[in-house]
């Protein structure tokens, strides 16, 4: 994963989601609904949304080491929406990710943490983006790419 990147990626995650708060999922996969923000509330009119295909945990707080994807859980459909209801309405404080590995760090007002791991050879981990926009040609889109790189699509003005 190239710096640059990252820090970009990392940029457009705090648009998107510091001071939002999660208000709702959706069952096609593991789809996690996000209200806007007063950040940016006047520019995204869209559903903020991450979607989770790999392995993720909610740590009571922010660990010395996280866990590898060799000790993160096999969690069916239910167990997975179960976790993530338990993080309703939480207010998103930070997020970044991790610097070799895309792997996805939240952290809430509480003190928990969304830990999603963003290592596979084959598939995307995750991905979070804005879907719906009323504004079609600004695109905010960040994908956890297999091989443990990222991509990140932003409006122009935004990336700079």
């Amino acid at each position: 994963m190239k710096k640059s990147l990252k820090d970009l990626a990392d940029k457009t995650l705090k648009y998107l989601c510091v001071g939002s708060y999660i208000e709702g999922i959706n069952f096609y996969g593991l789809k996690i609904l996000f209200a806007e923000n007063e950040v940016n509330k006047a520019r995204i009119d869209g559903q903020i949304y991450l979607n989770i295909e790999g392995k993720f945990a909610v740590l009571p707080s922010l660990p010395e080491f996280f866990p590898t994807a060799d000790t993160l859980p096999e969690l069916d459909w239910i167990e997975r929406s179960k976790i993530i209801c338990e993080l309703r309405m939480k207010k998103v404080i930070d997020l970044w990710l991790s610097i070799d590995v895309p792997n996805l760090i939240i952290i809430f007002e509480s003190g928990e943490v969304l830990y999603v791991n963003g290592h596979n050879d084959k598939y995307e981990s995750w991905q979070l983006g804005v879907w719906g926009n009323k504004n079609k040609y600004e695109i905010w889109e960040i994908v956890c790419c297999p091989g443990d790189d990222i991509a990140v699509w932003a409006p122009d003005d935004f990336v700079g």
